[in-house]
């Protein structure tokens, strides 16, 4: 009985390995096939991509582009550049409006959620004729985001709409667009 559970152990033990084994081959052979992706045709979201952090949210991008900070007044501001492209954003308070002029038909507007928030998604009917953007009209607490491109071609509109689909939002505001301390009371004789 004791030699009949052994070898029962020793199977179970086998069948565990071999399992992991192709796990193992499974997951390099579709590394692979990303990698190969990556230098191929079109870019899709694949592991090629990388995220680009902007603090309160991020966005995963291919290769090449970069997130620049850019100066604001009552919002944090910045642009996400590459392929020749160039995505501003707005988050805060007042970070709507945008896209009041796109309307049908000259535009395809969708509500969407996208990473559990709703958004409006912007694009034009011919590409590089207009804005392509998203808008999250609720995002952290009072805050909202718009980020958009204009005159984009039709092989950027179709990156940045699939780049839209990836935004996630959860980090914490940049130190420089929190609010200012109260100035100290003035001193009265």
């Amino acid at each position: 009985m004791r030699i009949a559970l052994q070898r029962s152990n020793a199977a179970r033990c086998g069948i565990c390995l071999f399992l992991t084994a192709c796990a193992i081959a499974q997951s390099n052979k579709s590394s692979t096939a990303n990698i190969a992706s990556c230098e191929g045709v079109a870019p899709v979201v694949s592991a090629c991509w990388h995220k680009l952090d902007a603090g309160p949210f991020s966005i995963l991008a291919p290769a090449g582009w970069e997130f620049h900070r850019l100066q604001g007044i009552d919002s944090f501001v910045g642009e996400f550049a590459g392929d020749g492209a160039v995505l501003t954003f707005d988050f805060g308070r007042y970070s709507s409006g945008y896209f009041k002029k796109d309307k049908a038909p000259a535009y395809l507007i969708a509500k969407k959620h996208i990473g559990s928030h709703l958004a409006k998604v912007v694009s034009p009917r011919t590409p590089g004729h207009g804005t392509t953007g998203a808008y999250f009209p609720k995002v952290a607490g009072r805050n909202s985001l718009c980020i958009w491109g204009k005159e984009l071609s039709a092989a950027q509109q179709e990156l940045v709409l699939k780049m839209f689909e990836t935004i996630r939002f959860g980090g914490p505001m940049p130190p420089f667009f929190l609010p200012l301390p109260p100035p100290p009371p003035e001193k009265v004789p």
